[in-house]
Order: C-alpha cells, then structure tokens, then sequence
C-alpha cells in the first residue's frame, strides 16, 4: 500500500486536516523538480514541510491536554465506584491462553458498575492509541517527503537530516507526559482487574530492563520505556543521552526527570517487596501541613515525586500513603 493512501486509511476523520499534507506536499515536490529545483523554490518547499509539522505539533498539544483532563475524570469515576469482586463471571471472560482480556470482561459484566467503567477505560484508551499513531504517522509522513525530496535530480540542498532533527526537538515526538499517561492507563486498567477479579498483576509487566528486578521509584521516558531511578541515574551519570532500550535520544536529566507517582503507588501496593521504604521530607511535610501552597514548586527533595495537575487528587493520596 502506497505511503498516501495508508494516511488516509489509518487517520481518525474528525482529525483529517491536522495531519501532515502528504499529497500537498508530493505536489509541490513535483512542480519543484518541474521547474528546475531553483533555490526560492527549495526554500518555499522546506518553509512548507515546517508549517506542517507545526501543525500537528500544536494539535498534539491540545489534544494531550484534553486526554489528561479526561483521565482525571475517569480516575476520579474508579475511585469513586465500588467495584464488587466478579470471580465467577470473570471466568468467561478468559482467552484460549487462560489470560483475562478486558474487552471479554465488558461483555461479561454487563448491567454492573464495574462493566461500565470498563467500558470507559477501553473507550478511553482507544483515543490515547488513537494519538500515538497520529505522533508514529505524521513523523513517518516527514521522512517519506523528505527522502523523496533528497534523491531528486537537480536537488542541491538535502533535507532530511534538518527535517527530522526537527520533528525530534517536537513536543508531539519527546512528550514525557504523553508517555506517562499510557503507562498511567496500563496501571488503572491493572487496578480495575485486580478489583473485579482478585487476580494480581503480573511482576514481569513491571520489571526494570537494566536490574532485571521490580521497578522501584519508576521513571517513564518519553520513548514509554520503564526504568528504576537509580538505573537512570547511573545512566545519567555516564552521560548517556539515549533510552537505553531503544536509543531514542533523551534528555537523561535528574533536574527533569521525575518518579510516576501513580505507577509508584500502584507498585508499593502490589509489589511492596521491590520498593524501598522513604521517610518523610520536609518538602511533603510543608505540602500536608499548607494544602494552599502551589504543589508543582514544592517536589519532595528525598524521594524525588512530583505532582501532576491532571491527577493531583490521586497523586496526593499517594504521596500520604507513602509517607505514613
């Protein structure tokens, strides 16, 4: 299948005009060569391919807000229903491999809280996998045009190294937060099963890639690769600058770099025996004796947790759990 038509086929249609042009783009690759690919041309070209990732850098952006914004209510839903234990229905809800699937389960308990918030989360994580391919397509659409653009005739300016390096310093491509909410969506749907089904999750799904062990204090990079802190920071301090799963370049940076509270929480409370015990700081100390002091300027300096806006209420009731 042609680069152009698979756009069309994998785009979601209420987005349509957010992706990059790609068939805009061909066309005036084309009327460029046509014309002898003189240097104003070229330049209109490349001015062209910025705007476009522009676009889709600012869409990105505020689609990440409304899916955060989102993720708090849900959480908020989860937290707020009783989910009874369904151990019998449950049951039928399991794969040929004898493992529980969440869209088996929705059928399974239907009519019950526990089915409609399901039901919810899958609905929810469509439209996060909805943007993740959004961020793999359009970066993809970049490098097709500019390697189309680069072995022309008569092209004399080579764009594909400048157009990529570009996309690369893009929030849509490096967002942490984007990264963290797919793990943090991971980590509901785990909780919800735990609660309908009494059945734990797995340690293997939690496990760091370096010390093979339990994550304890988790970092998400922006690649969505799960480590321990202190596996980062010995990468850190090596002046490594890459993921070290996948080498996506990252800014390995103590200062930047913080714990996914939520996962950290959801780890303490299912794998107690990976995680190290902290006691309180003075930092989360001076944030539950002033609830009115603004909480993203006040990061615990012992145990490195950080608030998230879009899920302060949760992150809040971690950070007491795990200072008592």
């Amino acid at each position: 299948m042609k680069f152009g038509k698979r756009i069309r086929s994998e785009a979601v249609e209420q987005w349509n005009d957010q992706y990059v042009d790609y068939k805009g783009l061909k066309h005036l690759l084309k009327a460029l060569v046509a014309n002898g690919a003189s240097a104003p041309e070229d330049e209109q070209f490349t001015a062209s391919i910025l705007a476009e990732i522009d676009k889709v850098d600012r869409f990105f952006i505020s689609k990440e807000s409304e899916l955060y914004a989102e993720f708090r209510s849900l959480c908020q839903k989860v937290t707020q229903t009783p989910l009874e234990p369904a151990w019998e229905k449950a049951q039928s809800a399991k794969g040929i491999n004898g493992h529980l699937h969440l869209d088996k389960l929705v059928s399974a308990l239907e009519g019950t809280d526990a089915g409609e918030i399901i039901q919810a989360l899958l609905h929810f994580s469509a439209k996060v996998d909805n943007m993740r391919k959004f961020v793999m397509i359009n970066t993809l659409a970049v490098v097709k045009i500019t390697k189309k653009h680069d072995k022309q005739e008569g092209i004399t300016k080579q764009l594909q190294w400048e157009m990529v390096n570009t996309v690369h310093k893009k929030h849509f491509y490096n967002s942490p937060h984007f990264s963290a909410l797919i793990t943090d969506v991971e980590v509901l749907a785990s909780e919800i099963m735990f609660r309908t089904t009494k059945l734990k999750p797995l340690p293997e799904n939690y496990s760091c890639p370096i010390c093979l062990g339990i994550l304890c204090n988790p970092v998400v990079l922006s690649c969505g690769h799960r480590f321990c802190m202190k596996c980062v920071s010995a990468a850190s301090y090596f002046c490594q600058t890459s993921c070290p799963v996948c080498r996506k370049d990252q800014i390995l940076d103590l200062e930047t770099i913080k714990v996914d509270t939520l996962l950290s929480s959801f780890l303490d409370r299912y794998f107690p025996e990976g995680q190290s015990g902290v006691k309180q700081c003075k930092a989360c100390a001076a944030r539950n004796a002033n609830p009115q002091v603004p909480r993203q300027r006040f990061p615990c300096e012992e145990c490195n947790l950080q608030l998230l806006d879009s899920l302060e209420e949760m992150q809040v009731a971690a950070l007491r759990q795990r200072h008592k």
